[in-house]
């Protein structure tokens, strides 16, 4: 899903994209000339691999998300925000399936261990 951010400019634009047992939802607010801040809530379950065993299981996730989104390049140090990070879109549009698709490899990147994690293909 793409939203294109100059319609953000008058009114919080409401979303929710799925994808690999993950679903975001949230809205995203126009900050400040292209500075957008999309609030949401990423749920459900994730397939992982257990860094110890090898073995798959389902991660539940269930976590708050802010983050902070650009319309173009971002000059950081000719701003009042300090160290943020940024998602820079060049083309006019925020991509969500993409910001879906960055948080699910983030979560993937993490270490995980299946203690207190439910088995894949258990019951």
């Amino acid at each position: 899903m793409r939203i294109e951010a100059r319609k953000i400019f008058r009114t919080p634009k409401v979303f929710e994209v799925s994808s690999e047992g993950l679903c975001l939802s949230g809205h995203i607010i126009h900050k400040q000339g292209g500075l957008f801040c999309l609030e949401g809530r990423l749920v459900g379950e994730i397939l992982l691999i257990c860094d110890r065993s090898g073995e798959e299981f389902l991660h539940k996730v269930d976590e708050d998300l802010v983050l902070y989104i650009s319309d173009g390049f971002w000059d950081t140090q000719s701003q009042r925000f300090e160290s943020l990070d940024i998602i820079e879109f060049f083309d006019g549009f925020i991509d969500l399936d993409y910001i879906l698709r960055s948080e699910i490899e983030s979560i993937r990147l993490g270490y995980h261990t299946k203690e207190g994690e439910k088995d894949y293909g258990s019951t």
